[in-house]
C-alpha cells in the first residue's frame, strides 16, 4: 500500500496532513492495540504514539512509516501489560496482608485500641515511605491507591497522560514493594504463625 501521505510536510508541522494521517492509521492501530488491551487502554495507548510522533516528527526517520507506528504501538501496549502484571502483583500482596490482619483482629482477644493502634501505624509507615517519592509521583500512588481513581481521572486532576500517570504509579509500585519489603516480611511472619 502506498501512503497518500506528504512525510515532508508532516514533518513541517503541517496540521491537515497531520490530520489525514491520524485518518489513515487510526483504524488500523486500534486494531492492533486492540488485540493486546482493552479498547479505553488502546485509544489512550494510540492517541499517545500519534502525540508523541507529532512532538518528534522532524527526528524520526523511518523508511515505512507504517511499520515504524506499528512497532511503537506493539512497545507502548506490551510496556503496559508490564507495567500491569507489576501493580496486579502488588495490589495482590496487599490483599494478602490485608487478608491475614483481618482475620488476626477477627480471631483474637485483642481490644479495639490496640487495632486502632496497630492500624495507625501501618498506615505511617506506609505513608513515610510514600513521602520519599517524587512529589508527583507520589501524588498519581495517593490518588490511585487512597482514593481508588482511575488513571484517567488522575490524569484529569493532575493536568498530565494517562501514559505520564501509568509511568508514576509504576514507579511508585516498584519502590513501595521494595521500601516495604521488611514490613510485609514482619507481617508474614508474625501473623502466619498465629
Amino acid at each position: 500500500m502506498r501512503l497518500a501521505i506528504d512525510i515532508d510536510k508532516l514533518r513541517q508541522g503541517n496540521q491537515d496532513v497531520f490530520r489525514d494521517f491520524f485518518v489513515l492509521f487510526y483504524p488500523k492501530m486500534m486494531a492492533l492495540a486492540c488485540r493486546f488491551v482493552d479498547e479505553q487502554t488502546a485509544e489512550d495507548l494510540v492517541q499517545e504514539v500519534f502525540a508523541s510522533y507529532w512532538e518528534q516528527r522532524k527526528e524520526i526517520q523511518a523508511d515505512n512509516i507504517r511499520s515504524f507506528l506499528y512497532k511503537w504501538l506493539q512497545n507502548r501496549c506490551l510496556n503496559h501489560l508490564k507495567h500491569q502484571m507489576v501493580a496486579d502483583e502488588y495490589e495482590a500482596r496487599v490483599k494478602i496482608a490485608e487478608a491475614r490482619i483481618a482475620f488476626l483482629n477477627e480471631s483474637s482477644d485483642v481490644n479495639d485500641v490496640f487495632k486502632q493502634v496497630v492500624n495507625q501505624n501501618i498506615r505511617e509507615v506506609i505513608e513515610i515511605s510514600v513521602r520519599k517519592l517524587p512529589p508527583k509521583c507520589a501524588q498519581a500512588f495517593r490518588l490511585c491507591y487512597y482514593h481508588d481513581m482511575s488513571h484517567k481521572e488522575i490524569a484529569d486532576a493532575m493536568d498530565i497522560s494517562p501514559r505520564t500517570v501509568e509511568g508514576h504509579i509504576r514507579q511508585a509500585t516498584l519502590f513501595l514493594r521494595d521500601d516495604l519489603r521488611d514490613l510485609f516480611m514482619l507481617f508474614f511472619v508474625f501473623y502466619g504463625t498465629v
